[in-house]
């Protein structure tokens, strides 16, 4: 009974010790998926997990945060320039109330959603990518 009693013990320390956090760690990756469309003078924004990704198995989840110098219009016509290109298909393109963009494309289970927002004289683009295998 006490070596059963040890081998739960050391379970538990071993899930424990999985859940610690590295001090040195600067967060979540956000490596940008190669069939993200960026436009040229917008820069991704990783600090303090502002932005993620998550690439495995055929499974897709990122959120991507982008800003620069860039007029809204000529941001979002690049987006629906290119992601064609890259063959997704768009399947909602509207105005905010918020005196944005979204534009939504979609390629077989993935989706990604792009968002462009303008303040205090900078563009913000967020695209989220996400993956749905009821689309299969």
């Amino acid at each position: 009974m006490s070596l059963l009693r040890a081998s739960a013990l050391g379970a538990l320390s071993c899930l424990f010790a999985a859940c610690a956090t590295d001090p040195n760690d600067a967060g979540a990756s956000a490596v940008q998926f190669q069939d993200v469309v960026v436009p040229s003078g917008l820069r991704l924004r990783d600090e303090a997990n502002e932005s993620y990704s998550r690439d495995e198995s055929g499974w897709r989840q990122g959120h991507f945060v982008y800003s620069g110098q860039i007029d809204v219009a000529a941001a979002a016509n690049y987006v629906r320039e290119r992601m064609p290109q890259h063959k997704w298909t768009k399947v909602q393109d509207e105005q905010t109330q918020e005196a944005g963009l979204r534009l939504r494309f979609e390629r077989g289970i993935y989706r990604a959603e792009y968002a462009f927002t303008r303040a205090e004289g900078s563009t913000t683009m967020v695209v989220d990518y996400t993956t749905n295998h009821s689309r299969q």
